[in-house]
């Protein structure tokens, strides 16, 4: 039976995450850590997806439609996915999807959108449906708001399937939410990231916290959110310049207003405070916040030692590049 294995890396928020929500500049980076997805077709109308970290979910393929859906409910959003290809382009038998992952589950890195990029890839490859990375946003954003509880930038979609450096903007237009981004290419820099296991649902910050306070002190979140605005870009003309040490200092800046803002953790600022210590550039949160992964800039060779110091909350780490390839499929 055929097969076709593709991978997509997840991603980092450089700046601008919750901002970009509504209608903000930011800039994400894609992280060498990856998901991987194989598709495989199958002789009936079965959909069977496997995932190493949620299990498995089962349903049928009536007519297009996804009908029966059953197992692991976190992973229904791939039978989301799988349905509005199948209607698009007239998929008439089952599939089989087998997910496994380098990126933290619920973790500030992207997870799902690694997931959903890699699957539509694989399945894009095993299809021969002719989809371009750019059009990765039109399929996906469906599947990334009903994720994030209703309130979704799409911002990672392009990070995911172009890879490198993304500076990514919200447009709603006509009652359509459009992107507007740019490819800043792509430069390797080194970054230890420290997952803080504390599990941190992006619904709950994204879709509930930021509009509570948005509601509440519009005027102060506006302000604060124009400061990052600016912050995206100065990390811009940084990264055009190779400046390692003030895009370090921009990070910093970054971190502040998300602090004030009330998305950090007590765990995370452990995480943050003990990179610097130990000689990080500079360091943030990534995603929602209240949790899951902070990451921290370094100069090369001093992976080890800000690792060490970040260990020594009780978080885990990973040293990794980024700035890595989008979305492609395996040899």
């Amino acid at each position: 039976m055929k097969s076709v294995k593709a991978s997509a890396p997840g991603n980092i928020f450089f700046a601008g995450e919750h901002a970009v929500v509504y209608g903000k500049p930011a800039i994400i980076a894609a992280v060498e850590r990856r998901t991987y997805c194989t598709a495989s077709k199958r002789q009936d109308d079965k959909i069977i997806i496997e995932s190493r970290e949620f299990g498995k979910a089962f349903a049928f393929l009536k007519n297009t439609a996804v009908k029966q859906r059953t197992g692991k409910q976190e992973l229904f959003v791939l039978f989301d996915l799988i349905e509005s290809l199948a209607k698009k382009h007239e998929i008439k038998k089952g599939l089989k999807l087998k997910i496994e992952s380098e990126v933290p589950v619920e973790s500030g890195l992207s997870s799902s959108t690694a997931v959903l990029s890699a699957s539509l890839c694989s399945l894009d490859g095993l299809l021969e449906l002719g989809i371009k990375k750019e059009e990765y946003f039109e399929y996906l954003y469906p599947m990334q708001v009903k994720i994030h509880g209703g309130k979704a930038s799409g911002s990672e979609i392009i990070s995911s399937a172009l890879g490198g450096y993304n500076r990514i903007q919200k447009i709603e237009k006509e009652g359509k939410t459009m992107l507007d981004w740019r490819n800043l290419g792509q430069q390797s820099l080194s970054v230890v990231i420290g997952n803080t296991k504390v599990r941190a649902p992006t619904a709950l910050a994204v879709g509930m916290h930021i509009p509570s306070l948005m509601k509440r002190f519009p005027g102060m979140v506006e302000n604060e959110f124009e400061k990052i605005a600016a912050i995206c870009n100065e990390i811009e003309e940084a990264l055009k310049k190779h400046d390692e040490a003030l895009l370090g200092a921009l990070l910093n800046k970054n971190q502040a207003i998300l602090s004030k803002l009330g998305l950090s953790h007590p765990k995370l600022d452990d995480c943050i405070n003990e990179a610097l210590k130990a000689g990080a550039l500079g360091a943030k949160l990534s995603g929602g916040g209240w949790g899951g992964v902070m990451f921290a800039l370094v100069r090369k060779g001093d992976e080890q030692k800000v690792a060490k110091a970040i260990e020594s909350t009780g978080a885990e780490t990973i040293i990794t590049k980024i700035g890595c390839n989008g979305a492609k499929l395996c040899e």
